[in-house]
């Protein structure tokens, strides 16, 4: 009864945090400007040749950006899809997840008690090993041949037991447990689980349990499903030099990826994503801890660490930024900001540097949560008092009748208090707030207002 009451509530929460996406207005314009011009930036001055971008604010604001062209030239667009290369990860790693709190599979048990192979792999490799890439099963993808494998015939159409049984070295990188290699083999290896125990196509798995219910429309399992979606194109460099790709076959590019670099998507379906994962709304607090548990050892060979399907981003490495990023026939990054609470993917078309657009623009959204929030001090239809305050905050809206959003950060502009009101005043319990500076923002349909809000106990 509680799974059926879990899941009951994760489908209804999913469902509300879509509808408030969809009504929620524009970000700030002084901010939407500064963040399509970082992109603008990238497509005129560092060689991408088509990027896009999706941000979903603390409160749930959305902005999307374009910039340059995609297959045949065509202008970059909102529903334009990218190859999320080890995104992917992500979402099966998730999927994994679901299933173990079904009962379907256990991570501690052995891949091998859910399906045979003909394959060298040590047998006691728990799910969890795979998950966490301290398996030691060597990487396919950064085999030598591997360019040359997909570029030989781009319609050739991998499956994953080509690739587990024919492909994968079969000599381990290390024993199992004893070390951290990051691997797409593990997630070709989970996917493919994942399809023999449901018995049903993996893609068709993750729509049901993933992709569906939480509206991403965009979103296919490249390779194996088609998508009518226009596709951003590939520059990229297996091996020969950087190529434009992008009216090649992408047959053999997405199958050779199957379960770890091969979702196809756009920025906004990513975002979405994310934040229900990130937010707890996707899996059980238990679940999402789980994917939290860093392997000691990716510290020494991958900088952010890495857990269940998701690492630290490379700018920070105290889990406060979290998600996953994809380098493999297109660039992407998809993080969640715990500390400032919002959203943020970015995606390229063009093997050029890795984390370009995603650092600037997060950091310009931090800044602006931080600095920038202290845009209308003066504003005389708003007033707080006791200002100081302890125990109580009352909020004055003046002559309001209409809704009202109101948030309350502190100082980091993380956000500590949110609600909304059609009332002249409302009240705040500030008795749990710590002593120090905030800022109480309130928005209706034509004002954005912000006031210093001080906290005495």
């Amino acid at each position: 009864m509680k799974k059926q009451l879990h899941k009951l509530f994760t489908a209804t929460t999913v469902m509300f945090l879509l509808f408030s996406a969809n009504i929620q207005s524009q970000i700030n314009p002084t901010l939407a400007g500064q963040l399509q011009t970082a992109l603008n930036n990238r497509v005129t001055n560092y060689g991408n040749h088509g990027v896009s971008a999706c941000v979903i604010m603390p409160n749930g604001d959305v902005w999307k950006g374009v910039a340059g062209v995609g297959q045949n030239s065509v202008a970059i667009c909102d529903s334009t899809v990218f190859n999320g290369a080890s995104i992917t990860k992500a979402n099966i790693a998730t999927l994994i997840l679901l299933l173990v709190e079904d009962g379907t599979l256990h991570l501690d048990s052995s891949w091998h008690k859910y399906i045979d192979l003909n394959v060298s792999f040590d047998t006691t490799i728990t799910l969890r090993q795979l998950l966490n890439h301290t398996s030691g099963i060597a990487d396919f993808l950064e085999t030598p041949s591997a360019g040359t494998l997909i570029t030989s015939n781009f319609n050739h159409a991998f499956t994953p037991v080509e690739i587990l049984e024919t492909i994968v070295p079969s000599a381990p990188a290390f024993a199992a447990g004893t070390n951290f290699q990051y691997s797409t083999s593990n997630y070709a290896l989970l996917a493919l689980i994942a399809q023999t125990v449901t018995g049903n196509p993996v893609q068709q798995t993750l729509h049901s349990r993933i992709w569906d219910p939480l509206g991403m429309t965009h979103t296919s399992f490249g390779g194996f499903e088609n998508f009518t979606e226009p596709h951003a194109g590939v520059w990229w460099n297996f091996g020969s030099g950087l190529v434009n790709y992008s009216n090649n076959p992408k047959t053999s590019m997405l199958t050779f990826g199957y379960g770890g670099a091969n979702i196809v998507t756009t920025p906004e379906d990513l975002a979405i994503f994310a934040r229900a994962l990130f937010t707890g709304t996707l899996l059980t607090q238990n679940s999402l801890n789980a994917m939290k548990v860093f392997s000691a050892n990716s510290y020494t060979s991958w900088c952010a660490g890495y857990g269940l399907g998701i690492h630290n981003s490379h700018l920070y490495s105290n889990n406060s930024v979290l998600g996953h990023d994809g380098d493999y026939t297109n660039m992407s990054d998809m993080f969640h900001s715990y500390d400032y609470g919002f959203t943020l993917v970015t995606m390229s078309n063009t093997a050029k540097q890795w984390f370009g657009i995603f650092d600037g623009m997060y950091n310009t959204i931090k800044n602006y949560l931080t600095v920038g929030i202290i845009e209308n001090e003066g504003d005389g239809r708003i007033d707080l008092y006791p200002n100081p305050a302890n125990n109580k905050l009352t909020i004055n809206l003046g002559n309001n009748s209409k809704q009202v959003e109101i948030t309350i950060c502190d100082l980091n502009g993380k956000i500590i208090y949110t609600t909304t009101s059609t009332e002249r005043q409302v009240l705040v319990n500030t008795k749990e707030f710590a002593e120090g500076v905030y800022f109480v923002k309130v928005r209706t349909e034509d004002l954005i207002a912000t006031k210093k809000l001080v906290i005495t106990q």
